[in-house]
């Protein structure tokens, strides 16, 4: 199909070729979709002499492909293959060129369902994050203690202005000397990792991780969010395989689901 398309678009079909060609994409919706992809990666880039051109798309995966060509790497291939053409056509008979014409192009769409394939991951650890974060669980700040100062922290936290929460917290803890407060680490810290703190979320996990508290063990779960957040899937996966040993069964499911997903 993939010939086909190449064909048509480079005018090199006849009329009762074209003809067929139009039938097939019209009762064919992935050949449709395909023929589309085509059009748009025509409309960047020029395989007469491989060089992207000013023309913009639409298409979010014809753009990646456009990033990934303008990027470093990418234009290293584009020069490689085309260093192979040319040297290919001083040694090949003319008739050869549609042929090495489509092979470049295959070859450079390879390239850009490399690009694909990283970019989809990197979506995934964010669509991940979205979903096995869960905010409205955590157990209120003032549940059992009417501190002004508590519920303010809280309130802030529930708007989601977690700048303001994380100053309200601070403050607090640096007004009050007391034991470590498991819960008041976990509103930190996730308050850090909203604001994109990453390297500090994960230290105030660390710090409940190494406190004697009964709410210790719960920085395994935190922690895998940090790594997921941050697209480290090996220390995300330890942290959950160190959670599931845990006799607590805090996010026991969510743990293994999460787990089972990033192997």
């Amino acid at each position: 199909m993939e010939q086909d398309i190449e064909r048509y678009l480079n005018n090199e079909m006849t009329q009762e070729e074209v003809a067929a060609f139009l039938n097939k994409i019209d009762t064919d919706p992935e050949a449709k979709k395909l023929l589309s992809l085509y059009q748009e990666m025509h409309i960047v880039y020029d395989q007469n002499d491989w060089e992207l051109s000013d023309k913009k798309t639409t298409n979010q995966k014809v753009q990646q492909y456009e990033q990934f060509l303008r990027s470093d790497k990418g234009k290293e291939i584009a020069s490689s293959i085309k260093s192979a053409e040319q040297s290919y056509f001083n040694e090949k008979p003319f008739r050869l060129t549609k042929i090495l014409k489509y092979v470049a192009v295959a070859a450079i769409f390879i390239a850009g369902l490399f690009l694909v394939v990283e970019y989809n991951q990197g979506t995934n650890t964010e669509q991940l994050y979205a979903t096995y974060k869960n905010w409205d669980e955590l157990p209120s700040l003032t549940l059992r203690d009417q501190n002004s100062d508590l519920t303010e922290i809280e309130q802030q936290f529930r708007a989601e202005n977690y700048e303001e929460s994380l100053l309200l917290l601070n403050t607090y803890v640096l007004n009050n000397d007391q034991d470590v407060n498991p819960q008041l680490l976990i509103y930190k810290g996730i308050s850090q990792l909203e604001l994109h703190k990453n390297a500090a979320a994960i230290d105030t996990f660390t710090e409940l991780l190494e406190s004697n508290t009964l709410d210790a063990d719960k920085a395994h779960w935190y922690l895998a969010l940090c790594y997921l957040k941050n697209q480290d899937l090996a220390k995300a996966k330890t942290e959950l395989a160190l959670l599931l040993e845990k006799p607590t069964n805090f996010k026991n499911n969510e743990a293994k689901e999460l787990l089972s997903t990033l192997n």
